[in-house]
């Protein structure tokens, strides 16, 4: 279905019957712009699209249909761009015998051209962000190309349309999935005029938009494309070749479980090449060339919308050539503290004690080239670390060890442990 050819006509009105004695219908020429602005959580997208007329002396009827589209018939609006002065709508009217179209009457007083804007809200359209980076041998760097797949399910086809989506949050339009029942169609049209004005605030700016308790960025995929109704389109917003790539082996139980992880780290900054702009949520996946057209699986991580200097990491998974192996060699009990209790005070129950325990923490790097690594032990309780090789302590649980290992080089690191326990504990 195309609005621009079938559903879209101008009629001239019977002005005087002695002039005009037939109504003409003008079949208009197709959309010149199309701009399509998407938020995915309400299912909601504002289409702005603008088309060249001419309007005769007089009144002129312009016709609008939806029929077979998603489109929400109440959000549909007029806006002349260009020669604004020269043309008046009159009134809107909805035919009787059709709940799928509108007229409006446009009055002018000379012949005249014009751009004008129609805009409206459909639902059934929606986006995903992909990222794909494939790293260089050595892994220091990567090509990163970004793409956007959208999908169309709305009844209306789009050509050449310019794409937007709007990554985060906008207060007002959000709480549409809050209300249900007639309050709910009462309060999108608010939703959709606050819409309306944030497409309209963040054109042409390049950073997120914080306004009372939304916080927003509308992000434009370069170029234009089709998007036919009922597919999906993939669209490359973006490729750019050398980003720096940081690899550390991670040991953070935590975060990954009890295991030495590799982590490929970069940032959306310009010092990686990027961030010029906040990036959308979507699916980083890095692969490694394998030659002969193949590509090896590295790993991949969904995120939120990455922010200027946000840092993503991805989870390659273990490596067989770098370890990490922790072992206590020593378990000591001293301090303790026993109350009696019971009848004539005969029992004693044991109410403080400290641990003490001594480990030895083997990391191993077989690579032939020198790898960093960050290890992340988490403690519980009231304890003192002690460790000849320098740590840092991230908070009130965690101690870090990190450093450089050369390659085909070993190293160990040797601290205690001493962990107060019941009555013992100090800092409470």
């Amino acid at each position: 279905m195309q609005i621009s050819t079938r559903w879209l006509v101008l009629m001239m009105a019977l002005l005087a019957p002695a002039v005009y004695a037939k109504e003409e219908l003008v079949t208009l020429p197709k959309r010149d712009t199309v701009q399509l602005t998407i938020y995915n959580s309400v299912d909601l997208t504002l289409v702005q699209e603008t088309r060249s007329l001419t309007f005769k002396k007089g009144n002129n009827r312009l016709q609008f249909s939806w029929a077979n589209t998603l489109i929400d018939p109440t959000s549909v609006e007029f806006r002349a761009l260009a020669n604004a002065d020269k043309l008046e709508v009159l009134d809107t009217s909805y035919p009787a015998e059709s709940n799928e179209m509108l007229i409006w009457t446009i009055s002018t007083e000379a012949d005249v051209s014009a751009k004008v804007e129609i805009s409206y809200f459909t639902s059934g359209i929606s986006w995903g962000a992909q990222y794909t980076g494939l790293l260089s041998n050595d892994e220091a760097s990567m090509t990163l190309t970004g793409d956007v797949t959208v999908s169309n399910r709305s009844g209306e086809e789009y050509e050449n349309a310019k794409v937007r989506l709007v990554v985060g949050s906008i207060h007002l339009v959000e709480r549409i999935n809050e209300l249900a029942g007639p309050d709910k169609a009462k309060y999108r049209r608010n939703a959709e005029e606050e819409m309306r004005k944030a497409d309209k605030a963040a054109e042409g700016k390049k950073e997120i938009i914080k306004e009372g308790l939304s916080e927003y960025y509308i992000y434009t995929v370069e170029g234009t494309e089709t998007i036919p109704n009922g597919w999906q389109k993939r669209l490359q917003s973006f490729k750019q070749a050398g980003v720096p790539v940081n690899t550390v082996y991670t040991y953070d139980a935590r975060k990954y479980g009890p295991s030495f992880f590799k982590l490929l780290t970069f940032k959306n900054d310009e010092a990686h090449k990027l961030g010029k702009e906040p990036l959308p949520q979507g699916v980083v996946r890095l692969y490694r060339d394998m030659g002969g057209n193949a590509l090896g699986y590295v790993g991949e991580v969904a995120t939120a919308y990455i922010a200027k200097n946000d840092e993503i990491k991805v989870n390659a998974g273990t490596d067989a050539e770098v370890t990490l192996k922790l072992t206590r060699t020593n378990l000591e009990k001293k301090d303790l503290a026993f109350r009696r209790w019971g009848n004539g005070a005969q029992e004693q129950r044991l109410e403080g004690w400290t641990t003490i325990e001594n480990y030895k923490l083997e990391i191993k790097n077989f690579r032939s080239r020198a790898v960093k690594f960050e290890v992340n032990l988490v403690f519980g309780g009231d304890f003192d670390f002690e460790s000849e090789t320098a740590s840092i302590k991230v908070d009130y649980q965690t101690q870090r060890f990190s450093g450089e290992l050369k390659a085909n080089t070993p190293q160990t690191v040797t601290f205690k442990l001493t962990t107060r326990n019941g009555t013992n504990v100090k800092n409470k």
